[in-house]
Formats: structure tokens, C-alpha cells, sequence
């Protein structure tokens, strides 16, 4: 076959994304993207269940995007569902209706999954890691830990359900200090399983828009720009600088940054459950990444392609 295209689709807890690419030898090009704002976990720590018009968004989403593997002729794809599909009450009642209205198959993976496919997704930047880091995810419904240290071969990974829009949530039925104990509980949770590897400071991987936004607002970009951002390495006061700037800005102002806009709240959120990550992993430097999970899986997906 001569052009072999493929695809990954990734039904996140806020946003829809699409890559699609063309293989090239052993590696690919990227030839689409696409996002979309499905907010599929909004609600969802209310009553474990999807509501009609999130649903619908993503029906709609998934609809265009099926439409899109047609007009590129993609002969592979994957379709990963997170966090909010790990949560619901009835993952296959949605299962089922994005199957016979858009024709996609969705594979709800695990967080251990997700995980796995992180680390995949940032393997490009290991070579400015020494041995050992961690790569953080700050989701819309889940935030993702992975401790990977490649001398001793050791992966450790934590899905902890807390994100940038079930935080409000969660807050609104158990009050805010309750939250961040239970946010700071689970990271020196994963940090004491983890005691004796801990013993000097790291570069992490920030595989988020949290960190993303951070990064250009540091860099002082007029707009959101990937290019400039992707892989760019931040240390620790300059992460903190760019924070205690959004904390020290008029909620009106913060609004009318191109690069957060109404996004603001989860970019609030973000900020919450990063200073906890900060403060309790000796981390000393960033790497801002908004690969996500479809770069993880696209290179699982050429490698079956090439062992068959």
C-alpha cells in the first residue's frame, strides 16, 4: 500500500482531538489535527451520569471526525475514551450510541493505560532527562502521575480523580479544604510508595494545558502558539512566577488573555493541583508538552502495522 495513513482519536474529559498522519519510513507526519470542546465530564461528580447536551456535543464532534477519516482515507485508527467513560454509571449506553451514529469504535482504557501511553507520547524529550522524572497530566477529570526511571527500569503510575472541571464540583459538595487534603493525601500517597527513589531533584514532563498556558504566559506570547511552546523548559521560579501573574490579575483581565480567554476557571483549577505537585515532588524543571495521548498511540499503532 502506498500511502498509509492512520489516526487517533481521543475522547479526553473536556476536550475531543484528532490527529491524523501519514507514515514516512519508520516514523509519521502529522497532515490534520483537530480539537473540539465536548465538556463530556461536566456534572458528572453530581450523579455519575453523562447529561443529554454533553453528549449530543460529543455525538457531534465524533460525527465530523468520522467524516474527517473518510476525506483523508485513513486505513487505521484508534478510539481511546479517559476518565469521564471510566466514571459513568453506563460507559456502554455511550459506547454503543457513538458506534451506530458515527461508525467509531471506542475502547475505554485504563488509567494504567493512559499511563503507559503518556509516557510514549513525551519519549522525544528523554534525552533531556537523565535517568529518572515524572510526567504529570493534569486532565479535565483525572490528573495522571507516572514515575518512570529508565537505569532501573521502573514505571510507577497514579490516576487520581481530580481535575480542572470536577474540582469545582468537588468542591461545591465536600468544601475547598477537604479537596486540597484529599489532593495533598494522594500525591505524598504516591510519593511515600516511592521514598527511596525520590532522592534528588528531577526534570518532569508537564503533558498539559495547564502547564502549556503557563508556559505562554512566561514566554509572553500574544496569542497561544504551540510551536513556540512545545518542548520548551521551564525551572520551577519561573512556573512560579507566571502563577503568582494569573493569581495577581483581575479576574476581568485574566478573561481577556487570547491565551486563556473562557478557559480561565480551568486554568484556576490547573494551578490548584499543580502547586500541590510542586510542592511535594522535588521537582526542579518542566517540560511543557501538549502531546497528549495520540502521539502514544500512533507510534503503537505503526508499530503493530510493521510486526504484521
Amino acid at each position: 500500500m502506498k500511502n498509509l495513513i492512520f489516526a487517533a482519536i481521543d475522547i479526553g474529559s473536556y476536550n475531543c482531538r484528532l490527529t491524523i498522519v501519514k507514515k514516512i519510513k519508520d516514523n509519521f507526519k502529522i497532515i490534520h489535527n483537530f480539537s473540539y470542546a465536548t465538556n463530556l465530564i461536566r456534572n458528572l461528580t453530581f450523579n455519575n451520569e453523562f447529561t443529554d447536551k454533553n453528549i449530543y456535543k460529543t455525538l457531534k464532534c465524533l460525527k465530523k471526525i468520522s467524516e474527517k477519516l473518510l476525506k483523508f482515507k485513513v486505513n487505521h485508527y484508534r478510539c481511546i475514551a479517559t476518565e469521564a467513560c471510566r466514571q459513568v454509571i453506563n460507559p456502554e449506553f455511550f459506547i454503543k450510541k457513538v458506534k451506530k451514529e458515527t461508525g467509531i469504535s471506542v475502547e475505554v482504557i485504563s488509567s494504567y493505560e493512559e499511563a503507559k501511553l503518556s509516557l510514549k507520547s513525551c519519549q522525544k524529550y528523554f534525552t533531556k532527562i537523565k535517568n529518572r522524572g515524572i510526567i504529570f497530566d493534569i486532565g479535565g477529570g483525572s490528573t495522571e502521575l507516572t514515575f518512570f526511571d529508565f537505569k532501573k527500569k521502573i514505571f510507577h503510575s497514579k490516576s487520581i480523580s481530580y481535575g480542572v472541571i470536577n474540582l469545582s464540583e468537588k468542591e461545591d459538595i465536600f468544601g475547598k479544604e477537604v479537596v486540597i487534603k484529599q489532593l495533598k493525601d494522594h500525591f505524598n500517597f504516591f510519593k511515600n510508595t516511592l521514598l527511596n527513589l525520590f532522592d534528588y531533584e528531577f526534570v518532569s514532563i508537564g503533558s498539559c494545558s495547564t502547564i502549556t498556558t503557563l508556559c505562554a504566559i512566561h514566554k509572553k506570547l500574544d496569542f497561544f502558539d504551540l510551536n513556540k511552546i512545545e518542548g520548551h523548559l521551564m525551572n520551577k521560579n519561573q512556573i512560579m512566577d507566571s502563577i503568582d501573574f494569573i493569581n495577581n490579575l483581575e479576574l476581568t483581565d485574566l478573561k481577556k488573555m487570547s491565551c486563556v480567554g473562557s478557559r480561565y476557571k480551568l486554568l484556576i483549577n490547573g494551578i490548584v493541583i499543580l502547586k500541590i505537585i510542586l510542592d511535594i515532588f522535588p521537582i526542579n524543571k518542566v517540560i511543557a508538552s501538549q502531546n497528549g495521548l495520540r502521539e502514544g498511540m500512533l507510534r503503537e499503532l505503526l508499530l503493530a502495522h510493521e510486526k504484521n
